[in-house]
């Protein structure tokens, strides 16, 4: 990620002031989160409309402010009189001509007119997820300084102005080793004072190179972007999540509290990522956000729970208990409630379920005794939000709602069913509604409509804080070493600082008298206090930084990569060594031997053959990869193998005997294919370049057997006018039997 290291003196100024958050009452009528300012789907704004209708025309009707023709799947973040949401844009993937054209962006509409104000387009690649998943995290804003984050299917987790200016991003994949999610499941950022926190299942290098790829939460300083710490308090992934955490405080601690791909929930400290309890569940990842409500916490999910032959469970916990409380926390639990991915919702001593099966249930939230049914379709799968004494919740399959709900019984209110926008069939839904003065805005796959009293005064009662927490202890519990991971190019320098913390996370300051250590793998590298310099970097080279205060020590991680050219042979590997700054290549590349020279080998792992391995960071362009490969033929079969420039893959597919450019897979959206032979057990030499003229990439491919002559013309080109300008390059293998790679060449154009 490209940004100055040089620390500016207001840095320890905000971190001070940010110890104790702004009250939340400040921001009462923005909708700055996807649940909302409280993170738990209650609005507490009053006077807003309890029907409305849409006329035949799609633009007009009963109480409908605006309808803009963007549509989208996640729910919208709204701030100072802006809404923002990722989605796809309306090309059709189906079109060979218009698929090409097909995009993510992140859009900026007025609240009060519907206009859009600014919008960014960008491509997707690199990802299995399809078009039709595109844009699914909820972004997330911050009405402190105004900015937006986007975590996009392609892992680019990028930070915004309010005009839409991109002020710093990572592509987490190239840069820490990011595991798309299956189907399109991405997790939602979200915002906790200085923090920008995301998660996702990772395998980078060094010590987070080793399988399992465990979820882990990033936290980020949601102004330059420097990663302050990651925390990943769960096991081995049963499954890939989206469940997005919330920010709570439970017996005077600030913790963030989450569903785990392990299948169970995780609360860690929220300034920290130190560990606090676990409570585990499902024998799949859970996918629904977690409320609070004081120290209980509910939860649910639709799949195998871990101790019944049931599906599903509702449940409720204490969450006031350390370590693994699955035998101790429970307050109560309803078994054999499908409800994996609604969000729950309390309100006044009752709690509020979106069944999968399209049902709202309410119980008690005290003790779980069910109140009432209410029927909203056929398919949950957005949340329910609480306003003016109402419930707004929408279904898959077109269906808005607004009910008003009590112990007793659930009273409709209003019903609308949004046809397509074409006229086959009928919408479709998986956001939730977004509320911010006076105004009630809903997302759906065709459009975006914004409902509310014309003309009307906004209104609403004040936000509750947090409770309080534990008083800052003046003993040091915990230290960080600030920012905890970093790639260097070519040379150049961090400025490092130690942050202490007290057993219940509360920050205590930053501190001098520390002492620093570079670890022995980085001899190039020098110290001075807390400045780091590298003047020239001759090989690649990662390892840690220590620091120790008060008896407490941090690490922090550091990759230092030379200036092209590159060349990777392997002689002298062994046993599972891979090139230290390598991204996602531990076990994946294993040195082995053909015909007595040292190369190496492809060994995809278990239940994914296909890999990509980065050798280089995010930022890099202009430059041309070259790479001998062998296919061996087992089973009958070949693998695919391939090299990839600027987030373009030129692959060699074995079985079906063919060449191919593409960038996104599933839709081949700018792909070319040919014809082409490749013989078992002969070395062939691969070479990819992409250069960028008049806005348009010129993607060129040549292949020719290792021991001939390098041909003058490119074996295989395609255009494509959305250019990737920058991407690590990287290696790929969809593993259906042996593959090899030796003589890896990076260089500058």
């Amino acid at each position: 990620m490209s940004r100055n290291y040089s620390r500016l003196m207001f840095r320890l100024l905000c971190l001070t002031l940010l110890v104790v958050s702004a009250p939340l009452s400040l921001f009462a009528n923005e909708w700055a989160h996807w649940r909302g300012p409280e993170m738990n789907g209650i609005s507490r704004e009053t006077g807003l409309v309890e029907s409305w209708s849409l006329n035949s025309d799609g633009k007009t009707g009963e109480n409908v402010l605006w309808v803009s023709e963007i549509g989208g799947r996640s729910t919208p973040v709204i701030l100072n009189d802006r809404v923002y949401y990722n989605c796809r844009t309306s090309h059709d993937v189906t079109d060979p001509k218009d698929k090409i054209n097909a995009q993510e962006q992140v859009v900026c509409l007025d609240l009060n007119t519907g206009e859009e104000i600014w919008k960014d387009v960008f491509n997707v690649f690199q990802t299995d997820i399809p078009a039709p998943r595109v844009g699914w995290a909820s972004m997330v804003a911050d009405p402190e300084t105004g900015n937006v984050y986007v975590h996009t299917v392609s892992g680019l987790f990028r930070c915004y102005s309010a005009d839409g200016e991109r002020l710093w991003e990572y592509a987490m994949r190239e840069d820490f080793g990011l595991i798309s999610g299956y189907g399109g499941r991405t997790q939602t950022p979200i915002i906790d004072e200085d923090r920008v926190i995301v998660s996702f299942m990772a395998l980078n290098w060094g010590d987070t190179a080793k399988p399992p790829p465990k979820q882990t939460y990033y936290a980020f300083d949601k102004r330059n972007g420097d990663l302050l710490w990651t925390s990943a308090p769960g096991g081995a992934p049963e499954d890939t999540n989206y469940s997005c955490p919330i920010i709570t405080v439970i017996d005077g601690t600030r913790m963030l509290i989450g569903g785990n791909s392990d299948g169970g929930i995780h609360a860690i400290q929220a300034r920290t990522g130190e560990p606090i309890w676990g409570f585990d569940m499902s024998k799949r990842g859970l996918n629904a956000s977690p409320v609070a409500d004081g120290n209980l916490v509910y939860i649910s999910h639709g799949e195998d729970n871990i101790d019944t032959t049931e599906f599903g469970r509702i449940q409720c916990i204490d969450a006031t208990g350390k370590g693994n409380i699955t035998e101790t926390g429970s307050v109560w639990r309803v078994d054999n409630i499908k409800a994996g991915y609604a969000s729950l919702l309390v309100k006044d001593g009752i709690l509020y379920v979106v069944a999968d099966t399209g049902k709202l249930y309410a119980f008690d939230s005290k003790d779980g005794k069910q109140l009432w049914v209410h029927n909203l379709g056929t398919v949950g799968k957005g949340s329910p939000i609480w306003a003016d004494g109402k419930i707004y919740v929408m279904e898959v399959n077109g269906n808005i709602h607004i009910v008003k709900p009590s112990r007793e019984k659930c009273e409709s209110l209003s019903h609308v069913q949004l046809p397509s926008a074409n006229g086959s069939g009928m919408d479709e839904i998986y956001a939730s509604p977004a509320i911010s003065d006076g105004k009630v805005v809903f997302v759906t796959r065709d459009r975006t409509i914004c409902i509310g009293k014309k003309d009307s005064e906004p209104a609403s009662d004040p936000i509750p804080e947090l409770a309080e927490e534990t008083a800052p202890l003046e003993e040091v519990a915990h230290i960080k070493l600030v920012p905890y991971e970093v790639a260097l190019n070519k040379g150049g320098d961090v400025e490092y600082e130690v942050q202490t913390f007290d057993a219940n996370g509360r920050f205590l300051g930053t501190v001098d008298d520390t002492e620093i250590t570079l670890g022995d793998t980085l001899p190039e590298a020098k110290l001075d206090g807390k400045q780091l310099h590298v003047e020239n970097i001759s090989a690649p080279a990662a390892g840690l930084l220590t620091a120790k205060h008060a008896g407490q020590e941090a690490t922090a991680r550091l990759r230092l990569i030379p200036a092209l050219p590159w060349e990777f042979g392997f002689t002298g590997y062994e046993g599972k060594q891979v090139p230290p700054t390598w991204i996602n290549a531990f076990l994946k590349l294993q040195p082995a031997e053909v015909d007595g020279e040292p190369v190496m080998k492809f060994a995809a792992p278990k239940g994914r053959p296909s890999v990509l391995a980065w050798l280089g960071t995010s930022e890099m362009k202009d430059y041309v990869i070259q790479a001998d490969v062998l296919l061996r033929e087992q089973n009958r079969k070949l693998s695919s193998i391939g090299i990839t420039n600027q987030r373009y893959n030129f692959i060699i597919k074995g079985n079906n005997m063919k060449l191919s450019l593409q960038s996104w897979a599933p839709h081949l959206r700018m792909a070319k294919e040919q014809k082409f032979v490749s013989d078992p057990d002969v070395w062939y030499t691969m070479k990819l370049t992409v250069d960028i003229e008049d806005g348009v990439a010129h993607v060129r491919g040549k292949v020719w057997e290792r021991d001939k002559e390098e041909p003058e013309e490119w074996t295989i080109e395609a255009d494509d006018p959305h250019p990737n300008t920058q991407g690590a390059a990287g290696l790929y293998v969809y593993s259906l039997a042996d593959a090899f790679i030796d003589n890896i060449q990076v260089t500058e154009k």
